[in-house]
């Protein structure tokens, strides 16, 4: 049967890729692994789309083994802390709420406070429509606390925009993959936030495997956009130009989508994500 939560892993990837500070230095990584610049390319479009398709497949290949391994390790340890469930998916909400509402540009709005309040209230009313119990809400209203908390001591300062990379350097199909790995190794600061809350989500799976599959949905989400970016890197160049008014938009869906992963993870109800594919 259809796993929703796969669903939701490749979803989050794919909003990585359209997050306002990954999308436009696409074109840079594309042409710093292929050793293609952004003039070649009316020479000979086809020739020039295919070598850096090639060039892409293996530095996505690279961060896919990466992020694939990442997700069997983060199952693995999560089987150590069994014990320690409820506490950690509580803290655990908390970061995933707060990478939420950094991605989501929330924490730069004047009403952020009443945002929050609102967040309460809906907890408090979901409680009295017995949506969720006492223990539930209680554990919601805490994660809410950690998010609002790390904002109050700047956390999310620290996460800035990643530097763009040179453009006319050339590197081998060997070092796009190595290229690839220390992307996936280092990630980007938006990326950061919705891996980083994958990660959580893969740590509650039973098994190895499941969290491996399941940060493997999220990288193809990432790797397929960017293999078919490299495929028509002359047309991605012209779409780059005319999708940055949307960037706001990616910006929201993506935070709405973290933040509502990391209430489900506070208040104990991930199964609805399974529950959801049995309609």
């Amino acid at each position: 049967m259809f796993d929703v939560s796969l669903a939701v892993a490749f979803t989050a990837g794919i909003v990585s890729f359209l997050s306002p500070c990954v999308l436009p230095i696409i074109p840079g990584y594309l042409s710093y692994i292929s050793g293609v610049g952004v003039e070649d390319v009316e020479e000979n479009k086809r020739l020039i789309n295919f070598k850096v398709f090639i060039s892409a497949f293996f530095f996505v290949l690279g961060f896919v083994i990466i992020f694939t391994l990442l997700g069997a390790s983060a199952s693995f340890i999560g089987s150590f802390l069994k014990s320690y469930q409820r506490e950690i998916a509580q803290v655990g909400g908390g970061l995933v709420i707060f990478f939420g509402l950094h991605f989501s540009g929330l924490f730069l709005s004047r009403h952020l406070n009443k945002i929050i309040v609102l967040f309460l209230v809906a907890g408090l009313l979901a409680h009295l429509l017995d949506i969720i119990t006492r223990r539930e809400l209680l554990s919601l209203y805490l994660a809410i606390a950690i998010a609002y908390g790390l904002y109050l001591l700047k956390v999310h300062h620290l996460l800035y925009r990643q530097a763009r990379p040179e453009i006319r350097t050339r590197i081998s199909f060997v070092g796009a993959l190595i290229l690839g790995i220390v992307f996936a190794l280092g990630w980007s600061p938006c990326i950061g936030p919705v891996l980083g809350s994958i990660l959580l989500y893969a740590s509650q799976k039973e098994t190895v495997m499941e969290g491996a599959i399941l940060l493997f949905a999220y990288s193809s989400g990432l790797a397929i956009p960017f293999l078919i970016s490299g495929l028509l890197f002359s047309a991605f160049i012209e779409f780059i130009k005319n999708f940055g008014r949307y960037f706001k938009y990616v910006e929201i869906t993506g935070g709405v989508l973290l933040i509502t992963l990391g209430v489900l993870l506070a208040v104990d109800k991930l199964s609805l994500l399974s529950d959801i594919a049995t309609f």
